[in-house]
Formats: C-alpha cells, sequence, structure tokens
C-alpha cells in the first residue's frame, strides 16, 4: 500500500534526479558567465542536489515507519527551498545584490566568513517577499511550522504517515520549480522546458499534487481525503 501512494513521489524524484544530471554534465550548454554567475550556479547545483537527498532520506523514514523523525528534514526542506529562490533572483532582476555576495562567500567558506553565516533567514524571506519578477503563487511554500505541526503527535496518537506522504509529493513537485529557477541561472533552455511541460502534466494526472492544503489534524486530513487513517509509530 506504501509504495503504490508513494509511487508519484518516486516519479517526480527520479525526473528531477534526471535533469540535476544533465545540469551538472561537461556537456551542458552554458553561455559564459562572470564569476559571480558561475559562483550561483554553482551554489545552486548544490543545493539543490542536497534537497534531492532530504527527499531521498525522508523515503527512507517513511518506508521503515518513522514519520515523526522527518520533521527535522521538512524543515531543512523549507530553508532549502528558500536559499534557491533567493539565489535565483539576480537572473530575474539582472543585479546581485550586496546580500547575495555575503551569502556567495559563506557558501565558498572564505576566512572571513567561514565560522559564521552573515546571512539570516529573515533577510533572504523578505528579499523574496520584495521581489517583483518572481510569481509568488507559483512559488509559494506551504509554511515550515506548520508543516512540523501536522506531524507532531496529536491526541495521545502517533503521527499521520498520510500526512506524511502529501506532505512529501508537495515538496517533491516543489523540487521541479527549483529545477526550473536552477536551469535558468544555468542558462539552459531545454531543461527549463521539460521541467514546465512535466509541470503541466502533473497538474493534468493528479491536481493534489500542486497544492498542500492542511487540515487541523491528521484525522481530518484522512477524513477529507476519504481514506482510511494509518499511523506509524512515533519512536
Amino acid at each position: 500500500m506504501y509504495d503504490t501512494e508513494m509511487k508519484l513521489n518516486h516519479q517526480i524524484v527520479q525526473f528531477v534526479e534526471t535533469q540535476l544530471h544533465e545540469l551538472l554534465s561537461p556537456e551542458a550548454d552554458q553561455v559564459p558567465a562572470v564569476q559571480n554567475h558561475e559562483n550561483m550556479q554553482a551554489v545552486m547545483l548544490s543545493i539543490l542536489a542536497q534537497y534531492l537527498s532530504g527527499l531521498k532520506a525522508i523515503n527512507c523514514l517513511l518506508g521503515k515507519g518513522f514519520v515523526a523523525q522527518t520533521r527535522g528534514i521538512f524543515h531543512t526542506l523549507g530553508d532549502d527551498y528558500e536559499d534557491i529562490i533567493f539565489l535565483s533572483l539576480p537572473s530575474q532582476d539582472g543585479e546581485v545584490s550586496p546580500l547575495h555576495h555575503e551569502y556567495l562567500k559563506s557558501a565558498a567558506g572564505d576566512e572571513c566568513h567561514g565560522c559564521y553565516s552573515p546571512v539570516s533567514r529573515c533577510e533572504i524571506r523578505n528579499m523574496i517577499k520584495r521581489a517583483k519578477n518572481i510569481n509568488h503563487n507559483v512559488f509559494q511554500l506551504y509554511p515550515k511550522k506548520q508543516a512540523l505541526q501536522v506531524l507532531r503527535p496529536t491526541g495521545g496518537k502517533p503521527c499521520s504517515v498520510d500526512v506524511a506522504i502529501d506532505l512529501h509529493r508537495h515538496f517533491a513537485y516543489k523540487a521541479i520549480l527549483l529545477t526550473v529557477l536552477t536551469a535558468k541561472v544555468s542558462s539552459n533552455v531545454e531543461i527549463m522546458r521539460a521541467c514546465l511541460n512535466y509541470r503541466a502534466h502533473l497538474e493534468m494526472i493528479d491536481p493534489r499534487t500542486v497544492e498542500f492544503i492542511a487540515a487541523d489534524s491528521p484525522q481530518n486530513h484522512t477524513r477529507e481525503m476519504g481514506v482510511v487513517p494509518r499511523y506509524a509509530a512515533a519512536r
């Protein structure tokens, strides 16, 4: 039953992983760029790879029944998602801000930035909110705080694996959007087109994939979805 419900999630992750390999390929079409652009591209590829690793780790935990242990990884996925959107902004606005310079120096491990992160999460989120060339409806992420809340045991009952699977699918779908942004920074139109076509395909075959509707509790969620509640032990 678990494999059946996770089938689409697996397909999405495999698709994104294939596109990431294409972006990492030395033969990938790339236009000549300045140093900052090259650094931006390398950091985004690294974060996207980390994001996919997180999705795979969650899959392994869910497969073994460790639902509660996925909360921290979901939190990390949310941070990675914000970081990639933040790093894509110069390709939208045409300007690398001082905040982006600081982020890239930190990511590169420069001596003066190696012991601390000079860019706060609030600064990243504020810049994303102010961005004019990002479609905020498309790139909206389900709030991490609420995501952790719906995965917390309620009423003496353990975490709902149904909620975790839907949340995993939501983050997997977001990986396609992150790949679009990364491909844009890499000037790879072919991969951008492939991702947008696949996104349209998902919207047709399963509209629930593109949005995650929160429920007040795992019990309410499973009742709205019309399925029998299943629980995995919170260890």
